[in-house]
């Protein structure tokens, strides 16, 4: 009898451990699914950016930044980490940094086209896809 008490309580434990496992691996799926979705988004803004600054549409370059601007919350907050790699420490840090360079390099071009110097928003335009090219190169080791 007391075999079989062992039997079932060590199988519950067992269980108990799995499901907890698939729910974890479950959650880490949301939090990526989540952090991509808005690093797709910045991409969206990045090429909106660019095709008003082509068409000289300050409206659309505007709204991109918005766009742009609306995802770097996820940059700044501890959401990031769950798809920055675990082996780079200072890969959260330097997240949060380009975060703060995209939100200047924005704020400046907002800014640069409502005093209509264009030149000046498409120089930061620049600095913003420098920004995000230099985190991806650092963090995913293009």
């Amino acid at each position: 009898m007391k075999k079989i008490l062992v039997t079932i309580a060590l199988s519950a434990f067992v269980a108990s451990s799995i499901y907890a496992t698939d729910k974890s691996k479950s959650q880490d799926n949301d939090h990526r699914t989540m952090l991509m979705k808005d690093m797709r988004t910045m991409l969206e803004a990045m090429e909106q950016i660019q095709r008003g600054g082509l068409y000289s549409s300050t409206d659309e370059m505007k709204i991109g930044v918005k766009k742009l601007q609306g995802t770097l919350k996820t940059l700044e907050s501890d959401e990031v980490k769950w798809i920055l790699p675990k082996d780079q420490k200072y890969a959260y840090q330097f997240a949060q940094k380009t975060a703060s360079m995209l939100h200047l390099y924005s704020n400046d071009m907002i800014s640069s086209i409502e005093a209509g110097r264009m030149d000046d928003a498409l120089e930061d335009y620049s600095q913003l896809l420098k920004q995000c090219t230099s985190c991806h190169i650092r963090i995913r080791n293009w």
